[in-house]
């Protein structure tokens, strides 16, 4: 079996091994990344309901059909499928029935205004018409950006996930990933992929219930976040405040706190304890663990047995297009890293 993933993040702050700190850092980019994810999924929502006028009761959830599948008794994965593409299919025809007639202009020939009065203040009501709202909406309005938002909005929450495993809210980020997995598998459709001449796994919802990830082994330099220099030879010690000036790099880091988003301002002055970050990294080994220390560091694509394939299709798929409804069904629970001793 092949797999792809990432092995460990450079250039970021990673939570040690263990102790307070590790729950600490783990549960800041644990509510992070859920707020993030929760964020574009009301963007989502909210685009469907106020820009397109579909009412978002008429939009599937993941806990209604779930619950509607148990009501109905719909125990095998192929009743439980038929239906899920059924729901979900009216959903996305209403859907993008109602983004077709936003976009496109009404079918109406207009030409030059005629002499008449009447006809005059007519073709000027439909001329109005046609310049469309006077605002934009919050992001574009096409269905393709609509889907990159929600996929962003997946992305996001199963970081949140592998942030959050063991705080608190971890059922409550599990919940929202299958929510978010749902809209996405629902609305935009999801497939297996096909490269390298085999089929692969890249559902971020199933691989996210593969509860292993990667331990690296490496070796790096450790430089200083404040001034870039080896952390060994630079003046800041790592038990002291310093105030600098805010600044975010291009990838959108930030220099005090070294995440992705967050509240610091550019040009601001802040007080910040200097962080350790690794640079010139070798990677030497990389083991399969429970827990990697980075949260992060986990599968992206799973190569898929062709004897499984063949046995769930009836048939050699042969490079085929596959469709996947994994992410519309009920949870199956988690898999574990099987105990090697």
């Amino acid at each position: 079996m092949r797999f792809s993933g990432l092995a460990i993040r450079t250039g970021v702050p990673l939570p040690p091994a263990s102790g307070p700190t590790r729950v600490a850092m783990m549960y800041q980019g644990g509510v992070m990344a859920l707020r993030e994810s929760a964020r574009l999924y009301g963007q989502c929502y909210r685009s469907i309901s106020l820009t397109w006028g579909v009412p978002v009761a008429r939009i599937p959830s993941w806990t209604s059909t779930t619950e509607e599948i148990y009501r109905r008794g719909l125990w095998t994965t192929s009743a439980q499928r038929d239906f899920l593409v059924r729901v979900w299919t009216r959903a996305r025809r209403q859907l993008r029935r109602s983004v077709a007639a936003f976009i496109l202009p009404p079918p109406w020939s207009i030409g030059p205004p005629t002499s008449d009065q009447w006809g005059h203040r007519q073709y000027l009501a439909m001329a109005s018409s046609l310049r469309g709202p006077r605002s934009m909406p919050q992001f574009s309005n096409t269905w393709h950006e609509l889907e990159r938002v929600a996929r962003a909005s997946l992305d996001r929450a199963v970081d949140a996930y592998n942030f959050l495993e063991d705080s608190e809210l971890s059922e409550l980020a599990h919940q929202h990933a299958h929510h978010v997995a749902a809209l996405v598998g629902g609305l935009f459709g999801c497939n297996i992929e096909y490269s390298d001449d085999a089929y692969w796994e890249v559902c971020r919802l199933t691989l996210m219930h593969n509860r292993w990830g990667m331990s690296a082994g490496f070796t790096a330099t450790c430089t200083c976040s404040l001034c870039g220099q080896d952390i060994d030879s630079c003046p800041h010690l790592l038990d002291t405040r310093y105030e600098i000036t805010v600044r975010h790099d291009t990838d959108g880091t930030c220099n005090v706190c070294g995440l992705l988003s967050c509240l610091h301002v550019d040009g601001e002055a802040e007080s910040t304890f200097p962080r350790l970050l690794k640079s010139q990294l070798q990677l030497h080994e990389v083991s399969l663990v429970a827990r990697p220390r980075d949260p992060l560091a986990r599968f992206t694509r799973v190569e898929f047995s062709q004897e499984a394939l063949q046995h769930g299709l009836g048939e050699d798929p042969e490079g085929r297009e596959i469709c996947c409804y994994r992410c519309l069904h009920p949870c199956s629970g988690f898999n574990q890293l099987p105990n090697r001793d």
